[in-house]
């Protein structure tokens, strides 16, 4: 959550503390702050009990090294919020995103900066889930944004981008 939100005070509020991550699943009822509780609690109610991904600390440690140097070079974008504040009636917008996309970053940077909500549908390669996009959108590609607000869905970062700055900026 960039500095500035509205939001922010809410976590507060909610979990005790300002710090992200932290996971809410309706679901189960269960709220979690730390990465590593995260994926272990995800992994052990989500993943029939086994661990996704790597299995040795290494590529943590070099993961938090790369996001570091990404969010370096693209100097502080998604850090800070440009319009802060609640809107009304506003519907959470969804993003299909793969983590390691920089076309993916980039929107999820804009989302940050603007102080939108919303949900995001990771798509790692060889999820099942990527059929839902290819059925909803026509093609496997990220990002994609679903905007229930406007009932816009559009590709391309570029044209998101601007899409979220026409509307909501």
């Amino acid at each position: 959550m960039a500095q500035g939100s509205a939001r922010r005070a809410e976590l507060v509020r909610r979990g005790g503390k300002m710090q992200a991550p932290y996971l809410v699943d309706p679901n189960t009822a269960t709220e979690l702050y730390e990465s590593d509780d995260i994926i272990r609690y995800l992994n052990a109610t989500y993943g029939a009990g086994e661990r996704a991904g790597w299995r040795l600390p290494l590529p943590t440690i070099l993961d938090d090294v790369n996001s570091s140097l990404a969010s370096a070079v693209r100097l502080g974008r998604g850090s800070r919020c440009r319009r802060a504040g609640r809107r009304e009636r506003f519907e959470p917008l969804t993003l299909f995103n793969m983590e390691g996309s920089p076309y993916c970053r980039k929107v999820r940077e804009t989302l940050s900066e603007l102080d939108l909500e919303y949900i995001v549908r990771n798509l790692p390669k060889g999820s099942p889930k990527r059929a839902a996009l290819t059925r909803r959108g026509g093609k496997m590609q990220v990002p994609y944004l679903v905007d229930p607000n406007t009932r816009r869905e559009m590709y391309e970062s570029d044209d998101i981008i601007a899409y979220l700055e026409g509307q909501y900026a």
